[in-house]
């Protein structure tokens, strides 16, 4: 069944992606960020572990947090989220949503159905939709329609240029990770590339990955999780590109909400062994990265463009160590 999972999960980003480069960061990111959550849950104490949400601006060529649609993809029910969603409102979002699948019903059972420019049927499970209503600080049912309706159609025909072989790889690197983690990580990427993938207009998306709350339940952690090895020059550090520090620095001073930096350091960009797990926090990054930015990799973007990035030293990452 998680093969099956796996499976869909290619045909939907392989749809929404660029090309081939493209594809392989994303998958990357994944298996980076499904390390983390399985390392963290082995050798952390929390008081609980919340999915992060997205944020996607309406608007082509605007910025993350210009006015954006913000909405959670999770298994669990909305009322847990109600504070991280108070915090998140504060960012000025045109309308937040909370879309919980039903985790009970197994996935052979969902119903099958073409998404968005896919021609290849897909498994949707039972959604129940809340939005998130700020003056109440309270959610209310809803629907996908609700929040597919800030975007505008693009009319832009997809395509598979994906070879099997980069597909297969990564079907066996995802193999190893919890079949729950996966189905959670297939259902995100259903709603964000299914239905507001590259067949709407929308401006330029980004994300949290995950939120927890220290024990306690009174301080919210969010982490960004990247798989990366060091800078190959001078400064020998690790880097993250101009926008996405800005994104983080306006999120940190107005939500209020802590955000770390996880490195998983591997020894290249070939092996991907991974050498130690590092991080900082993010206002210490800011603070500390080079003020002279450096031409960074593709990402998401085309190769051909610009992705300015500041490196942080070394010397300001700590390892985290795996025990409590």
């Amino acid at each position: 069944m998680k093969q099956s999972i796996i499976q869909y999960l290619h045909v939907l980003l392989s749809h929404n992606v660029i090309g081939e480069i493209q594809f392989t960061n994303r998958y990357n990111g994944f298996v980076g960020e499904l390390d983390f959550r399985e390392w963290f849950y082995l050798n952390r104490r929390w008081e609980r572990v919340y999915n992060g949400g997205f944020f996607v601006p309406a608007v082509d060529g605007s910025r993350p947090l210009d006015n954006p649609i913000y909405f959670t993809v999770s298994e669990d029910p909305p009322e847990g989220y109600c504070e991280i969603y108070k915090r998140i409102a504060l960012l000025d979002c045109r309308a937040m949503f909370f879309i919980q699948w039903d985790g009970k019903i197994p996935f052979s059972d969902w119903d099958k159905s073409p998404v968005n420019g896919i021609a290849e049927q897909l498994p949707i499970p039972e959604f129940s939709v809340y939005c998130f209503d700020t003056e109440k600080a309270a959610f209310s049912p809803s629907n996908l329609s609700e929040l597919i309706v800030h975007f505008t159609d693009r009319h832009t025909t997809l395509s598979d240029n994906v070879p099997l072989a980069i597909k297969v790889r990564f079907s066996e690197l995802l193999d190893r990770f919890d079949e729950r983690a996966i189905m959670d990580l297939y259902v995100q990427r259903l709603v964000f590339d299914g239905y507001l993938g590259l067949t709407k207009e929308r401006g330029i998306p980004s994300d949290i990955d995950q939120i927890i709350t220290t024990k306690g339940g009174n301080q919210f952690i969010a982490f960004e999780i990247k798989e990366k090895d060091l800078s190959k020059t001078a400064p020998i550090g690790f880097g993250m590109d101009v926008p996405r520090i800005d994104f983080f620095n306006t999120f940190i001073n107005i939500t209020g909400i802590e955000v770390y930096y996880i490195v998983k350091q591997i020894n290249n960009q070939i092996d991907r062994k991974i050498i130690a797990w590092r991080a900082i926090k993010m206002g210490n990054f800011i603070a500390n990265a080079e003020s002279r930015a450096v031409e960074g990799g593709t990402g998401m973007r085309s190769r051909f463009s610009s992705n300015p990035t500041k490196i942080c030293r070394d010397e300001y990452f700590i390892t985290l160590s795996s025990y409590d």
